[in-house]
């Protein structure tokens, strides 16, 4: 594994508001994605970095959006953040430039304790997401290889009222129970977690595992509609198969202005201060910018007015699941002009694939197109994601493709399979997509 020099450091930072800290771990999960993947794919380790390092970095976070810290959302991997021998160091640093933005720091928990509390609660406006995955020993021994209690039940209970934060877990079936999630959850909603997220596990070839992936989101739906019916606090299942971009409420935080005002969970927003929305994206941001937005809720039957009494830029306390945003559009007609392209090729992963068409048809690209369901042939398993797509399968389905159909004048991927070099997770540069099809190739 390579080791990411301070420029893709940089880059990653400056793209995405996500620090990396430091890439050690203290657990060894059963589900972690790095054991599956195969020699190729392109993934950076952090260098040991120390305070003064990070003085650099932390000029390229945005204000403007929330950073993040302890996220693998990028090719650089991300371990336990409370690992680095400086993490609060690295916290003031961020909180001095800037005061008022919110941090989220997400973490396993084991290295909770009374110490670090109060100082993040000296630092103020930290968020954590919290990665339970199980609460009994004897499970997080099985799931997390841990030689030792770390007492995660005691940890949670100390953040009541005292840190903002969520919890999270891979459901694993073989390993968890439905009995273990509901302890879980059920644990989580006395601690003050505002949310629970229920991740569900993705396989490549290398993985034993056959499970599919919506069987997976099936099972898994099925357990979190039980838990509706007994716990007040949001589950959301990532990923979600969703067939529409209608804006159904998911949860509700408990405490927050839209718990207060009387939203439910399953509500279905129909339009903020008269306006109607074409996604879930656009819906939140716009009830998250204004100030005391009134909603048109469809509630079973009936449509009803609610007014949820916020500010400005504060989040409303309403979940929806993260669809698409309808400015999207815009990009793909840029795209298209640049080109001057008449017939577009989307081609895009299982997940995505849906909401694209679902867009499109309610927002017409100014052009002819078709949008191509490509398979994630490299890494295979279940894996359907667009994050993990390669310059291969795309150029497998597309050749597939044009045996059947006329050629595009331009191709259309989405930008998460490349890096700000437009290369794939094996290095591939997104031309060699261009001069094995003779088609331009390009991202919105």
């Amino acid at each position: 594994m390579k080791v990411a020099d301070k420029d893709y450091i940089i880059n990653t930072v400056f793209r995405t508001n996500i620090l990396p800290i430091i890439s050690e771990c203290n657990t060894s999960c059963i589900f972690c994605s790095h054991r599956q993947n195969p020699g190729e794919v392109e993934v950076f380790r952090m260098p040991r970095m120390e305070l003064e390092d990070f003085r650099e970095i932390i000029d390229f976070l945005s204000p403007a959006r929330k950073i993040v810290i302890g996220e693998s959302a990028t090719r650089i991997v991300e371990g336990e953040p409370l690992l680095h021998k400086n993490f609060l160091g690295i916290l003031q640093l961020i909180r001095n430039r800037h005061p008022n933005t919110p941090i989220q720091v997400t973490t396993n928990g084991i290295l909770l304790d009374e110490v670090l509390i109060r100082e993040l609660m000296k630092l103020g406006g930290i968020e954590l997401n919290i990665s339970v995955n199980c609460v009994s020993f004897s499970k997080r021994q099985q799931i997390l290889g841990l030689k030792k209690d770390d007492e995660i039940r005691h940890k949670l209970k100390t953040l009541k009222d005292r840190l903002k934060f969520t919890g999270s877990f891979v459901w694993v079936p073989d390993q968890l129970e439905e009995a273990d999630v509901q302890e879980m959850v059920s644990l989580l909603e006395e601690s003050g977690a505002e949310a629970v997220r229920m991740f569900l596990p993705g396989y490549t070839y290398l993985s034993e595992s056959k499970a599919d992936m919506r069987e997976l989101y099936q099972a898994a739906f099925a357990i979190v509609e039980k838990l509706r019916k007994r716990r007040s606090i949001p589950v959301i299942i990532e990923p979600s198969f969703i067939e529409d971009l209608g804006s159904r409420v998911e949860g509700v935080i408990q405490g927050s202005p839209a718990w207060n005002s009387g939203i439910k969970t399953g509500d279905k927003i129909l339009d903020i201060n008269g306006k109607s929305a074409l996604t879930r994206v656009e819906t939140f941001e716009r009830a998250f910018k204004l100030a005391n937005p009134v909603l048109t809720v469809l509630r079973e039957e009936d449509e009803i007015r609610i007014q949820i009494l916020k500010k400005k830029n504060c989040p409303p306390g309403f979940i929806l699941l993260y669809d698409i945003h309808p400015e999207l559009v815009d990009d793909v007609n840029t795209a298209v002009k640049r080109h001057g392209a008449d017939k577009v090729l989307f081609m895009t992963s299982e997940l995505a694939e849906n909401m694209l068409k679902r867009l499109f048809e309610v927002q017409k690209p100014e052009c002819e197109y078709e949008v191509l369901r490509v398979s994630n042939g490299y890494f295979g398993g279940n894996i359907k994601c667009a994050g993990l797509l390669t310059v291969d399968d795309v150029i497998d389905a597309a050749q597939a493709y044009m045996r059947k159909a006329e050629p595009p004048d331009l191709i259309l991927l989405p930008p998460i399979m490349f890096d700000f070099k437009k290369r794939d997770l094996l290095g591939k540069s997104i031309k060699i997509i261009e001069e094995k099809l003779k088609i331009p190739v390009d991202t919105p």
